[in-house]
C-alpha cells in the first residue's frame, strides 16, 4: 500500500532536516531496511531506511533542500498503484512551506467560475479537440482549478481529459496531468530558473525519465557566469572572494547555540597549571600490559567525572527556573568532524572503570569524525571535556555548550621549567611536563569558591593518577 515519507524528526530540537542523499530516484524499487535517503540533523548525518517494500513513485524535494520535519518528501508504493489522492495530500500539505512557495509564480489565467463539487462545470472558450468540452465549453470543477493556477496549467493549451462527471476534469486529472507533463521540473529548479530568467525549454534534465533538478539550472547559470568571463567576484570594499557558502546547516546550529550561550550565561573561567609526570608514567605501564590502549584524554575524562561525584553542582542545568542537578555524568567530549564541532557523551559514565571509558569513547569518536553519530549520541550530555592538546594548543578558554552549566577546556602537555620543592625543604629547578586546564562555568548556577574547588579536585587527581584506575 502506497505511503508518504516525509521529513523525519531525529531530535527533541530538530525542526526541520537538510535532504543530503537520496539513494533511490524516481521508479526505482526498494525493500524494506533499504537505505532510501539521507538527513543532516544539527549535528550529524543520518540514513533513512525504507518501511516497507515498493516503488520510489515521487521525490518532493531535492538534495541539498531543507524542510520542515513532518512533511511530505516521497511517495513510495506499487508500481502500478493509483497514487492521486496521496498526491493531494502531500501537495497541500508542502503548499506555503520554503519549497512550495518557491515554486512557479508565473501569470496563470482563470480557468472555472465559483460552482461547487468535483465534476461541477465552468465556461471558458474550448480548445477544439479537448475530451472535456462540450458544446463549446470547457467543464472543470473549482478544486480543479485552484490545482491547475498553482500548477501553471493553463487548461485551454493542454489536453487534459476529464474523469469526472460528464466527462468534466477534477482535481486528480490536474494532479495526473502535472505528474506526467508539466512536473518534469521540482518546484526549486522551477523557482531558480525563473528568478534568474533561464529557458528550459530544451534542457535535459538529470532526473528520472529526464526531470529537471536543481542542479541542471545551476549548471546552466555556471556556464552563463563562465561565458561571460566573470573571472573573480569583489566584496562592496573591494576585497576579493575565494568562495562564498551559505550559513545554514550544522555550522549555524553551532554558531546559534554557541552565541545563546555566550551571552545568556554569564561565563566565569579558572585555570589550573597541572603536573602530569606521574600520570605519564603510569600510562606508560597500564599500556604495557593492556591490550586496549588508553590515551591521556581518557585519564582526564576519569579525574573529571570522580571531581564530579564529589561536586554535583558542576554537573547541573538551569531548568526553566529551577537548578538541576543529575546523579548520571553524562560526559561529553568535543570532537572535530567535516561538518563542524561535535559531543558525543556516555551515558552514566560514573559507572565505567578506566578501560572501560576508553573502550566506550573509541567508536563514538569514529562515528563523530564520519558523521555517523545517532541522536541519543550527542544528545543528553551533562558536562563536556573539550581537549585541543593535540593540535599544540597551549591556553583556551571553551564556551558552555547549553543547557549544560560548565566546560573543562585542555591544553597540550609542555615541558617547562618549574621549582620543585623537595621534602626536605629544598628546591630545585626541573623540567617537567605541564598541562594548563581551564574551567568555564555559569556564573547564575556555580559560584567561584565551587569552581576553584573542583578545579583543585581534578589537579590532585591527575598529580596523584593511581586513584583513577583503582
Amino acid at each position: 500500500m502506497a505511503e508518504i515519507i516525509i521529513m523525519p524528526k531525529l531530535g527533541f530540537n530538530m525542526n526541520e532536516g537538510k535532504l543530503v542523499k537520496w539513494y533511490k530516484r524516481e521508479g526505482d524499487n526498494v525493500v524494506k531496511g533499504e537505505n532510501l535517503f539521507s538527513v543532516e540533523t544539527d549535528k550529524t548525518n543520518m540514513d533513512i531506511a525504507a518501511t516497507d517494500d515498493g516503488t520510489v513513485r515521487k521525490l518532493f524535494i531535492d538534495e541539498g533542500d531543507t524542510l520542515s520535519v513532518t512533511l511530505p518528501i516521497a511517495i513510495v508504493g506499487g508500481e502500478n498503484e493509483d497514487i492521486s489522492d496521496l498526491l493531494v495530500q502531500a501537495e497541500e500539505k508542502l503548499r506555503g512551506t520554503k519549497v512550495q512557495a518557491a515554486a512557479n509564480s508565473s501569470n496563470k489565467k482563470s480557468v472555472a467560475d465559483s460552482n461547487d463539487g468535483i465534476g461541477g462545470s465552468s465556461q471558458q472558450q474550448s480548445m477544439p479537440g479537448s475530451t472535456s468540452e462540450r458544446n463549446g465549453m470547457i467543464f472543470i470543477s473549482p478544486r480543479a482549478k485552484k490545482a491547475a493556477e498553482e500548477r501553471g496549467i493553463n487548461i485551454q493549451e493542454s489536453d487534459i481529459a476529464g474523469t469526472g462527471f460528464g466527462g468534466g476534469i477534477c482535481e486528480k486529472d490536474i494532479v495526473e496531468y502535472a505528474s506526467m507533463h508539466k512536473d518534469r521540473i521540482t518546484p526549486v529548479a522551477r523557482a531558480i530558473s525563473e528568478a534568474e530568467g533561464i529557458n528550459i525549454s530544451g534542457l535535459a534534465g538529470s532526473g528520472a525519465n529526464g526531470k529537471i533538478m536543481k542542479k541542471d539550472v545551476c549548471n546552466v547559470m555556471r556556464n552563463d557566469e563562465n561565458r561571460s568571463g566573470a573571472a573573480e567576484q569583489y566584496s562592496p570594499d573591494g576585497k576579493a572572494i575565494l568562495e562564498e557558502a551559505a550559513y545554514d546547516g550544522v555550522r549555524r546550529v553551532i554558531g546559534e547555540h554557541m552565541a545563546e550561550s555566550k551571552f545568556t550565561a554569564p561565563h566565569l573561567y579558572f585555570t589550573q597549571e597541572i603536573d602530569m609526570s606521574e600520570l605519564l608514567k603510569l600510562r606508560k605501564q597500564i599500556n604495557a600490559v593492556q591490550e586496549k590502549k588508553t590515551s591521556v584524554t581518557d585519564y582526564i575524562a576519569r579525574a573529571t567525572i570522580l571531581a564530579l561525584e564529589k561536586y554535583p553542582d558542576m554537573n547541573s542545568s538551569l531548568v526553566g527556573e529551577k537548578i538541576v542537578k543529575y546523579k548520571s555524568i553524562n560526559l561529553g567530549i568535543a570532537v572535530a568532524s567535516n561538518s563542524g564541532l561535535i559531543v558525543p557523551n556516555v551515558k552514566d559514565a560514573q559507572k565505567l572503570s578506566l578501560i572501560e571509558l576508553a573502550e566506550a569513547y573509541s567508536p563514538l569518536f569514529e562515528k563523530a569524525r564520519e558523521g555517523k553519530l545517532a541522536p541519543d549520541e550527542y544528545s543528553g550530555g551533562t558536562f563536556t571535556l573539550s581537549n585541543l592538546g593535540m593540535f599544540g594548543i597551549i591556553n583556551f578558554t571553551a564556551i558552555i555548550n547549553p543547557p549544560e552549566s560548565a566546560i573543562l577546556s585542555v591544553s597540550a602537555t609542555k615541558d617547562r621549567a618549574v621549582v620543585v620543592e623537595h621534602e626536605d625543604g629544598e628546591k630545585s629547578v626541573e623540567i617537567r611536563p605541564l598541562i594548563n586546564m581551564t574551567v568555564s562555568v555559569d556564573h547564575r548556577v556555580i559560584d567561584g569558591l565551587m569552581a576553584a574547588q573542583f578545579m583543585m579536585e581534578i589537579k590532585n587527581l591527575l598529580e596523584k593518577p593511581l586513584s583513577l584506575v583503582i
